[in-house]
């Protein structure tokens, strides 16, 4: 380094703010005898003695191209140097309010016609390009004349200012600085795919639309961010291809056209990848009958996946096909255990359908406790399954031979078959769901109740006639009516509830709405 350099450099470390400014400029433009060192440079400039001088934001603004000006967040220091007279901050300043498209843009074109009064050459041409007929909107107009002078890079400009308001979620300006930096570049770059995708995800995620641009350059940046392993892109770009709207994005705003054989592709990699609502999708594209993908047992699969993956609708809608289908009591006992999952997260549909396999009572639930409160002193067994049966719909048969410990499970009450009872139609096992949280919490008491008192109960309770004596005598001691604890059903009745077929005929439009919605 020559003499001179290192007497600036010791003089700029005194404390000399015209040496800080020169050796920062130096160091900015690598000039002089000076490497090219940025970080350096705006050491210098930045210091607290220089960094509201306006010499110091002018030799930032102008030594900086834009786009390296909002990398490094100078966007102060270009301001500062616009006010202070300086042509070329001016019509970068102006060209950045521009871009934005935010509530400077009348700021924009202020500073442009300052730098053209001034006699910046390239501001110049730019304002006349604007006033060209049939010009393009004004961000690209700008960026492209002042790219073809040498100004600045505009694609890449335009990128960042996709960038700034897809950080602030401002999807109007993000569509303008895509569709800007479209116009600017030959093709869709990998990181324009990039900011394509973001702001399909962001349009659909705050339901706004996404304005200005071609729905080809969508599904080109879409496809390549598939191709990079982008889930979020592959669902909504199945989606689009497919024919399903993406929240308020309708099919045709993604894609040119319908493909249903690659949609369906797509969004089975997306549920592969962990997206759970593209398996919905795909039992519904594999069950339509009249579409090119019908596969009824990949519908099956993708429902099954769907509810595995905590979707309520595919719950409901898989336990109402294994109950339509069930002939077994394990095949009954899992499609329950399905729509309880489903009524849980509030499905109404699922309610309905459980309710449909509960015998209903009469009376209200405050005068029923009241009573089983009276019972309980006398006979606390029979307390508890007046308890269960009020809960859970049982008939007398089953109320009294019950065994709560063993027919408890996670969703309901599994009656077992009644050993007392020789007519098949009458002792079969059927299972029950639960319809409240207070169902439950009655069967756990009721099992934990039983159990403990496992010994006792069978030399308490007796056999079914012992225990009918028990349960008649109690009810007539306490002027008790049967009906408010205890169901009326037929064998008939009884039989529909357990065989799945039958169910479905007596419960048909439960059934046929829960399918459908």
């Amino acid at each position: 380094m020559r003499r001179q350099d290192v007497q600036l450099l010791a003089l700029a470390k005194q404390g000399d703010t015209a040496a800080r400014c020169e050796a920062g400029r130096r160091y900015l433009m690598g000039v002089d005898g000076f490497p090219h060192h940025v970080a350096t440079g705006l050491d210098y400039l930045t210091h607290p003695n220089v960094r509201e001088l306006p010499q110091a934001a002018r030799i930032i603004a102008e030594s900086l191209p834009l786009e390296e000006l909002l990398q490094l967040r100078q966007e102060d220091a270009l301001a500062r140097a616009a006010v202070a007279g300086s042509a070329l901050a001016q019509v970068k300043l102006g060209v950045w309010s521009s871009v934005r498209q935010n509530d400077g843009a009348d700021d924009g074109a202020r500073w442009l016609e300052a730098a053209a009064a001034s006699g910046h050459r390239a501001a110049q041409r730019a304002l006349a390009a604007l006033k060209q007929p049939g010009s393009d909107d004004t961000a690209t107009v700008l960026l492209r004349s002042l790219t073809s002078s040498g100004d600045l890079a505009g694609p890449v400009v335009a990128v960042m200012a996709a960038r700034h308001a897809l950080a602030e979620r401002h999807l109007a300006r993000v569509a303008g600085g895509l569709r800007t930096a479209l116009a600017l570049s030959p093709g869709v770059t990998a990181e324009l795919a990039e900011l394509i995708a973001a702001a399909v995800k962001l349009a659909e995620d705050t339901a706004q639309p996404l304005t200005g641009l071609a729905a080809s350059a969508i599904e080109t940046g879409l496809d390549m961010r598939v191709s990079r392993g982008d889930r979020d892109a592959a669902y909504a770009l199945g989606r689009a291809l497919c024919g399903i709207a993406c929240g308020i994005l309708a099919p045709e705003a993604l894609a040119d056209g319908p493909n249903m054989r690659k949609g369906v592709a797509l969004l089975l990699r997306a549920a592969d990848a962990g997206r759970e609502e593209a398996w919905l999708h795909l039992y519904r594209m594999h069950g339509d009958h009249s579409l090119s993908v019908a596969n009824p047992q990949m519908a099956r699969f993708c429902l099954e996946k769907a509810a595995l993956g905590g979707q309520p609708e595919a719950q409901r809608k898989l336990g109402a096909l294994m109950l339509r289908a069930s002939d077994s009591l394990a095949d009954s006992e899992q499609a329950i255990q399905w729509l309880y999952e489903a009524a849980s997260a509030q499905d109404m549909h699922a309610k309905r359908l459980m309710k449909s396999l509960v015998l209903p009572l009469e009376g209200s639930d405050a005068d029923a406790a009241a009573a089983i409160e009276l019972v309980r002193h006398d006979d606390p067994w029979l307390a508890v399954r007046l308890q269960l049966s009020r809960q859970f719909g049982l008939t007398k048969l089953e109320a009294l031979c019950v065994d709560p410990a063993e027919g408890m499970r996670p969703w309901g009450l599994v009656v077992g078959k009644n050993p007392f009872i020789t007519q098949i139609r009458l002792s079969a096992a059927r299972a029950i769901p639960a319809l409240s949280p207070a169902a439950i919490e009655t069967l756990k008491r009721a099992a934990s109740f039983f159990s403990q008192a496992s010994r006792d109960a069978m030399a308490f309770e007796g056999d079914l006639r012992r225990r009918s004596l028990r349960q008649r005598r109690a009810f007539e001691r306490h002027g008790l009516d049967e009906a408010m604890f205890f169901a009326t059903a037929t064998s008939m009745t009884l039989e529909a509830l357990r065989f799945g077929p039958k169910w479905a005929f007596r419960a048909k439009e439960p059934l046929q709405m829960a399918l459908a919605a």
